[in-house]
């Protein structure tokens, strides 16, 4: 495409030239010929012939810009679109990060790629501003290198806020939205109102045990379940329904269901959305060749959800307890 506008432009300006030299030439070089034949048919012959090359000369230059704008208009549009498509994906990655107000190597291993993206099609200053966040991200991560999981605390929930918002304002810029930021009194009112929605809801962060081990809500689901299909190797899915739990179990549907299908959870990934919340393989970015973390029943594979709340994992506990699956 950067070709054929360069080539386009480049044609433009050879017969703006072209029509220069021309008129200058015919002002110079032709004004004797004028002269000698005077006035008549043989000088309006003439007259005219050279007009008429004007005419498609200049017509020539015209449409030529034509074709040059058009293929900037179209270029531009590719890129706004393509544009659009990443700064979303990165707030949705973020979004899922701080939706269980924990981070995990998993969802730390979403964001390199999106931010080389972000090099190919954005402004510095809009890179710039999504490496604060995800160097912010980073550190938060590194605070504990032993946990598995680490909570992200409220200071640094709203710093990470404040720096997604700064991070959308230098998007807002880069689209043309608005050649100038947004007033720095409504990114910081933004802030806080998020702040201030997530304050009344802390994130739960007891843990269980099993097996001897301090596990997370996620994790500890995941053990208790595949403890009992070790004792139980035989399930089919319908009867994995019946004696653990079904998909919309415990108030959990939709991206948020209890398990869904191995197929079903490929689907989402393919279509780049909500295939993080449920258990694949350890390693992030293995999910397509590596499926470590799958449940193979005797006619299905499912993967349970890594996403468990308070509320979810108290019926959860309850129910195996009625049902005799040994949760510790």
């Amino acid at each position: 495409m950067k070709k054929n506008i360069n080539q386009t432009q480049k044609q433009g300006w050879l017969t703006l030239f072209a029509l220069v030299i021309i008129a200058f030439a015919v002002s110079i070089g032709f004004t004797p010929l004028f002269e000698l034949i005077e006035d008549g048919i043989a000088a309006r012959i003439i007259g005219s012939s050279f007009g008429a090359i004007f005419v498609i000369i200049l017509t020539m230059f015209l449409l030529n810009k034509q074709t040059e704008i058009e293929q900037e208009s179209k270029k531009s549009e590719r890129v706004f679109d393509e544009k659009v498509k990443i700064y979303q994906k990165i707030l949705d990655i973020c979004s899922d990060m701080l939706m269980d107000g924990n981070l995990t190597q998993d969802e730390i291993n979403r964001l390199p790629f999106p931010l080389i993206r972000l090099q190919m099609l954005a402004d510095d200053t809009v890179i710039e501003t999504f490496q604060k966040v995800f160097n912010k991200l980073n550190d938060i991560y590194k605070s504990d290198a032993e946990a598995e999981e680490v909570e992200i605390q409220e200071e640094e929930k709203n710093e990470i806020y404040q720096l997604l918002s700064n991070f959308s304002s230098e998007c807002r810029k880069d689209q043309e939205i608005s050649n100038i930021q947004i007033n720095e009194k409504i990114k910081n009112e933004t802030a806080n109102t998020i702040s201030q929605a997530n304050s009344r809801k802390k994130n739960d962060q007891t843990k269980f045990k099993f097996d001897g081990k301090i596990l997370p809500k996620n994790q500890y689901v995941y053990s208790v379940v595949t403890n009992y299909l070790k004792e139980n190797p035989q399930l089919t899915l319908e009867q994995f329904k019946n004696s653990v739990f079904d998909r919309h179990s415990y108030g959990k549907t939709g991206q948020y269901a209890c398990w869904k299908t191995y197929k079903e959870v490929m689907d989402l990934h393919y279509n780049g959305k909500g295939a993080y919340r449920f258990y694949v393989s350890k390693i992030a970015k293995e999910i397509e060749t590596n499926k470590d973390k799958v449940i193979k029943l005797l006619d299905e594979e499912i993967c349970l959800s890594n996403n468990w709340g308070k509320d979810n994992i108290k019926l959860f506990i309850n129910d195996m307890k009625s049902k005799g699956v040994r949760t510790k």
